[in-house]
């Protein structure tokens, strides 16, 4: 009798035993002895695992005989999905626990989903090493036991790791050929090639050895051992709790990735920039790791972002969920995101609070809103920073802190807010004109900023009455046909309003990537913006641009440095002052590239007041131009549709004609125009009018 051994291996408070694969002409009564002998090793209280996955077949008889071990040992037995139906014969009562897979079995008792939760503090290390058994050790304790080797002795070894309790992110340089043989991760671990290769990567229990490179992403099994050699390559690795995943798909149960490649390309840069974010956006900013809100919403971003990347088990929709997607489901769901956006929650909370399934919150949200539950927790969470922003002191706080409070990176917040209210958080943080601030356009707004600039001006009874002139401007907007007039207000009511206003004009940047004037007082201000213009550089330039600065002024054109060619051309015209504003997103719509510009002969700065009423009316410009543009964009579509409608009208009476004097079906009768069509090389369109037009000369015919 052969004598067969097998070694326990110690995952967390479990021990492991993995039976090998060559066991055909082994004894089921000597594979028995071998794992008991194996569990007189194991420390009490620890669980016990079988791995069977690797024996090929599964006889009955060595069916039975393991059952009664792990009916003896009260351990669980890991099976492949074609082991099942020999297991069920042994075990008909389902007395013995059983898993697909490591990660399932390692599971608590009881809780097929252990939550995931951010806590302590993130630790951060670089470890650099030459010495070969002390990267052993330490990639043995970072990521799972390991036994590694170099041919020349060599071990040049850089790793940079960022980690919270089941999160880490590393980035590792090994400058030298090092073989690996690695026992089960027990986790999800990613692994992203950025130079060098890993090769003859082979997983156990699968035939066939692999080979990763440059812009490889890969997910490495996380319940079988493996092999292989790594040549002089840099990666990182990226490992998350499975438990995440169960989070993130909405299940109560674990979650199994189904494939290591990503489903394409979209997705593997998703998954990529995701673990960059995770990596050095949140884990590695002091101050925004520490906080379990950060931490949390980042880690479930990069669990859906898995799920996304890679096929897995959770995908499948139960058929109820469907019934359970209705707005008490969504109204009770927003209640409860509402009252706990300043703490981490999940899809399943969310689904458990409003007593349906995470599949049926997610439906709803699909189904009345058009976004998901985590998008508007997103957004929720994004209106509460903004109105902290506007309630801030900006010498007590800062955007950064804000931003970590609402579980923000300061970088990826800002691109969001940007995008939301499309101004900068700086921006909303320093801005003291709130209490001014309404929606662009309405009365009221006009009346408050009138009210601020006749408080400063009430000594000027010579200026024409401003607030009728806004009146009118406001009126004009809802009902003008001409962007032209509108724009042509917007710049008298700017010389009448804001004062030392000697020339003003409007800049607007074309889909060709020029400049233009679209409307100004004078030629003075005609000339100053196309010195600009021609030398790319100036404030109506600048502002107008989509990228960039939404204010720019300048007090003093002759100490002025950043414009050295227009303002020596400009001093010539008798210009000594500029101060330019952008041209603002209508709410709703997106923001027309351009600019108001306002030109003094006096050097000064502008006062606050005068910088409110340039932008209220750079607003009314911009409203101006974004009303133009959907006007003409609806004309085309409606356009468009009469084409289409006359086309197919047209197209149907020929073939009707056919079909009346030909005997033809509506399906031949097509065919008959296509193939016409084919071979006059004419539209068909044109094929179907021209047999309409004649029709009645080919009926005499």
């Amino acid at each position: 009798m052969t004598e067969l051994k097998i070694a326990p291996r110690q995952l967390g408070d479990a021990v492991v035993l993995t039976l090998p694969d060559r066991l055909a002409k082994t004894h089921s009564a000597e594979i028995v002895e071998a794992l008991h002998a194996a569990g007189h090793a194991v420390a009490p209280g620890s669980r016990l695992v079988v791995d069977l996955r690797g024996i090929r077949p599964l006889t009955a008889l060595l069916a039975r005989a393991l059952v009664s071990f792990a009916r003896d040992r009260d351990c669980v037995l890991v099976a492949a999905p074609d082991q099942a139906t020999t297991l069920d014969s042994a075990d008909p009562d389902a007395a013995v626990g059983r898993a697909a897979s490591l990660t399932e079995a390692l599971a608590e008792p009881g809780d097929g989903r252990q939550p995931f939760a951010a806590s302590g503090a993130v630790r951060s290390l670089a470890f650099d090493s030459d010495d070969l058994s002390r990267t052993e050790a330490f990639l043995s304790s970072a990521y799972a036991p390991m036994r590694i080797g170099s041919d020349t002795g060599h071990a040049g070894t850089h790793i940079r790791r960022h980690a919270v309790d089941g999160l880490s992110a590393d980035r590792l340089d090994l400058s030298f050929e090092m073989s690996y043989s690695v026992e089960p991760l027990g986790t999800i671990c990613l692994c992203d090639v950025e130079s060098g290769t890993i090769e003859d990567h082979r997983v156990d229990g699968l035939p066939e050895a692999e080979t990763f490179g440059p812009g490889d992403l890969v997910s490495y099994s996380p319940d079988r051992p493996c092999t292989g050699r790594i040549a002089r390559a840099k990666y990182s690795i990226t490992m998350l709790d499975p438990a995440l995943l169960s989070q993130a798909a909405g299940v109560d149960r674990p979650v199994r990735l189904l494939g290591h490649r990503p489903v394409d390309a979209s997705a593997a840069q998703h998954l990529r920039s995701t673990v960059a974010h995770l990596r050095d956006d949140v884990l590695g900013v002091p101050g925004v790791g520490e906080n379990p809100l950060a931490v949390a919403t980042a880690a479930r971003y990069l669990a859906i972002a898995v799920l996304n990347a890679f096929p897995h088990t959770a995908s499948a929709e139960r058929t109820g969920d469907g019934l359970d997607a209705h707005s008490q489901t969504l109204r009770r769901a927003i209640s409860f995101i509402e009252a706990n956006l300043d703490r981490p929650i999940d899809i399943a909370e969310i689904a458990a609070d409003a007593r349906v399934s995470a599949r049926a919150v997610q439906l709803a949200f699909r189904r009345h809103l058009g976004t998901t539950p985590m998008a508007y927790l997103r957004r929720a969470r994004l209106d509460r920073a903004r109105a902290e922003l506007r309630a801030a002191v900006p010498e007590q706080d800062t955007v950064a802190r804000i931003a970590a409070r609402w579980g923000y990176a300061p970088s990826v917040f800002a691109a969001h807010y940007r995008a939301a209210y499309g101004e900068s958080p700086s921006s909303t943080l320093h801005r003291d004109t709130a209490e001014q601030v309404r929606f662009p356009g309405s009365r009221s707004f006009v009346r408050t900023a009138i009210a601020v600039k006749s408080e400063s001006d009430a000594a000027d009874r010579a200026r024409p009455d401003a607030a009728a002139r806004f009146e009118s401007l406001s009126r004009m907007l809802l009902s003008a046909n001409s962007v032209a007039d509108v724009l042509r207000q917007v710049v008298e009511a700017t010389a009448a309003a804001v004062a030392g206003a000697d020339w003003v004009s409007v800049t607007v940047l074309g889909s060709d990537g020029r400049f233009s004037t679209a409307a100004r007082t004078g030629k003075i201000a005609a000339e100053l913006d196309r010195l600009q213009y021609r030398d790319g550089e100036g404030p109506c330039v600048e502002a107008a641009r989509a990228d960039g600065p939404s204010y720019v002024a300048s007090a003093d054109l002759a100490a002025e440095s950043r414009w050295p060619r227009f303002t020596a051309a400009a001093r010539a015209l008798g210009c000594r002052a500029a101060f330019s504003t952008e041209l603002p997103a209508a709410p709703g719509l997106d923001r027309t590239a351009g600019s108001l510009t306002v030109y003094s002969r006096r050097p000064d700065s502008p006062a606050e007041t005068d910088r409110r009423i340039a932008l209220l009316l750079a607003t009314h410009a911009s409203l101006a131009l974004a009303n133009t543009h959907l006007r003409k964009t609806a004309e085309l579509r409606r356009a468009e549709f009469r084409r289409a409608v006359d086309t197919r009208d047209v197209i149907g009476q020929a073939k009707g004609i056919l079909m009346n004097r030909e005997g033809l079906t509506a399906e031949e009768a097509f065919d008959l125009l296509r193939r016409t069509s084919q071979d006059l090389n004419v539209k068909l369109v044109e094929v179907a009018r021209t047999l309409t037009a004649r029709h009645g000369e080919l009926e005499r015919e």
